[in-house]
């Protein structure tokens, strides 16, 4: 009787196991089917599909919609036109994957926070989430410790104010003291901390941490004094968007701006470069019609602009 039961059990167990065994191999492919590691330029090329992050902060750099989609967005605006020319210069085999990130999600480590001081692999880049943030990540050294940025153009930082704050913020100096609006982790916030605590250390400025749009409807409506923005996209910000708004100054020194990978991506920087170079060169190129729709000028004649602007 024992060894009857025992047998019963068995079979059962057997048969538990072919399930699951079954179960595995249905089920496997798709928990295989999520990226699990960061992506050599070969790995790209062979799987034909470049994983682009956009980090939709204005729409002067990418615009996502609906608001708060994920995967699933509609993408517009210079980075995202820029990206799908890269994407073609890779070949005509190549897909681009769009997919939509929160600004400091690019800096994220493997816990879901930015730590500015230590060295590491941002989590997106070093899972194979993306291969490539294309969202003209402005070089820090903060920035460096984590990941490479390849120089897609020269930028200057540029204060912008409202026809109210305008006759009290006159230039650099005249900046401690006031309100200040930026986005948490842009290159602006670590420079407007820099600024606290060295030329305003006895006058700081009021930094208050907004998402961009959030901070350019505040200041255009008065309640705040100014904000700290690329040049390229102040230009689109009075084109496009606030034209009551003012360039008044620009603040610090020329800074190379670029496009973010991992560190050990020498083939990925490379095409980068070469793709950058190329697009610079001809007059008519993809790059350079962006930047005319968008910005008015091409890039070579932005870049040409800035250098000839004095503090």
């Amino acid at each position: 009787m024992i060894r009857s039961r025992f047998r019963r059990i068995s079979r059962l167990w057997v048969h538990a196991a072919c399930v699951f065994a079954a179960m595995i191999t249905v089920f496997a492919p798709l928990f295989l089917a999520g990226p699990a590691q960061a992506r050599s330029f070969q790995d790209i090329l062979d799987s034909g599909e470049l994983r682009v992050c956009f980090a939709p902060i204005h729409p002067s750099v990418v615009q996502a919609e609906p608001e708060g989609c994920r995967e699933d967005c509609r993408f517009s605006g210079p980075a995202f036109e820029a990206a799908q020319a890269f994407t073609a210069f890779l070949g005509d085999s190549m897909t681009m994957r769009a997919l939509r990130i929160d600004w400091d999600e690019q800096f994220f480590n493997d816990q879901g926070r930015t730590d500015r001081d230590a060295e590491y692999v941002p989590a997106l880049l070093d899972s194979g989430h993306c291969d490539l943030y294309p969202n003209n990540l402005t070089k820090n050294s903060w920035r460096l410790q984590k990941m490479d940025i390849v120089t897609m153009f020269t930028n200057r930082m540029m204060v912008l104010v409202n026809a109210e704050s305008q006759s009290t913020i006159r230039g650099p100096s005249e900046l401690g003291g006031k309100v200040a609006v930026v986005e948490k982790d842009t290159s602006y916030h670590t420079w407007l901390q820099d600024r606290n605590q060295t030329t305003f250390k006895d006058e700081p400025v009021d930094i208050r941490l907004q998402p961009t749009a959030d901070g350019l409807n505040n200041l255009a409506q008065g309640r705040a004094d100014f904000t700290v923005i690329d040049a390229d996209a102040a230009f689109w910000i009075i084109r496009h968007q606030f034209p009551d708004l003012i360039m008044a100054f620009p603040v610090g020194s020329m800074e190379e701006v670029g496009w973010g990978i991992r560190k050990e991506s020498p083939e990925l920087r490379q095409a980068l470069q070469n793709f950058f170079d190329q697009q610079r060169a001809g007059r008519d190129s993809a790059l350079n019609a962006t930047w005319n729709r968008h910005f008015g000028m091409n890039l070579n004649q932005f870049i040409s602009l800035l250098g000839s602007m004095q503090e």
